[in-house]
């Protein structure tokens, strides 16, 4: 996932998506970097307990927090008014990337549920998708806001569900940040990393799956 992720960077970065001012001498260098430590990660084979402890996971991590001060700096997005598609799935990648050292932490077993965030996130407002009868427009507050396009007939205002945040689409010209995932939970788990067992995980897997595959 992370892979997938660094391609789509690079595909935003260099076609310039997100229609900012870039330094891409700069950015070329940061990408290399990131793919280079990446790639030496992939080939490691080190059980995750000591693949978290190197010096490339740590480099992920930063080069990660350099690309989002460029892409994601509040005074050009604010001045030049990217695609808020473009603006969600830079977001996304970086957020894989930044995180990739606490998904690693989760086993060995090679879960594809470990390459995503599945968090617990509180549904603010419910309305009606203005092109899809049984489509629902959503947004929800976790450790970020998201706009969610969901099918879930019964959804409510002030549910907590949890939701596995997956690369940013379009829904009938909606962009969506996330699928909900869950029946409702205990309030509790708001912005928590939502246990496995209370999930719909097959439905979850076969997301990811297709991702990964289409990556």
């Amino acid at each position: 996932m992370a892979e997938y992720a660094y391609n789509l960077l690079v595909d935003i970065i260099r076609n310039h998506k997100l229609n900012i001012p870039l330094n891409m001498g700069l950015l070329n260098n940061i990408l290399h970097e990131l793919k280079t430590n990446i790639y030496r990660l992939k080939y490691m084979y080190l059980p995750s307990s000591e693949l978290v402890k190197t010096r490339e996971i740590n480099a992920v991590r930063d080069a990660s927090v350099k690309l989002a001060k460029i892409l994601l700096d509040k005074e050009a997005l604010r001045r030049y008014r990217p695609d808020p598609y473009q603006v969600a799935l830079t977001r996304w990648c970086l957020r894989i990337l930044y995180g990739l050292r606490n998904r690693i932490m989760r086993g060995d077993d090679n879960n594809p549920l470990y390459s995503i965030d599945i968090e617990g996130v509180e549904i603010v407002s419910v309305m009606k998708h203005p092109k899809a009868d049984k489509l629902w427009l959503t947004k929800a507050e976790g450790v970020l806001p998201y706009d969610i396009v969901t099918n879930i007939e019964n959804i409510r205002k002030g549910e907590v569900r949890a939701a596995a945040i997956l690369p940013p689409v379009k829904i009938m010209g909606i962009l969506s940040e996330a699928m909900y995932c869950s029946n409702p939970l205990p309030t509790e788990y708001k912005g928590k990393q939502v246990p496995y067992k209370l999930i719909y995980e097959s439905e979850v897997k076969g997301k990811i799956i297709e991702i990964i595959r289409r990556g």
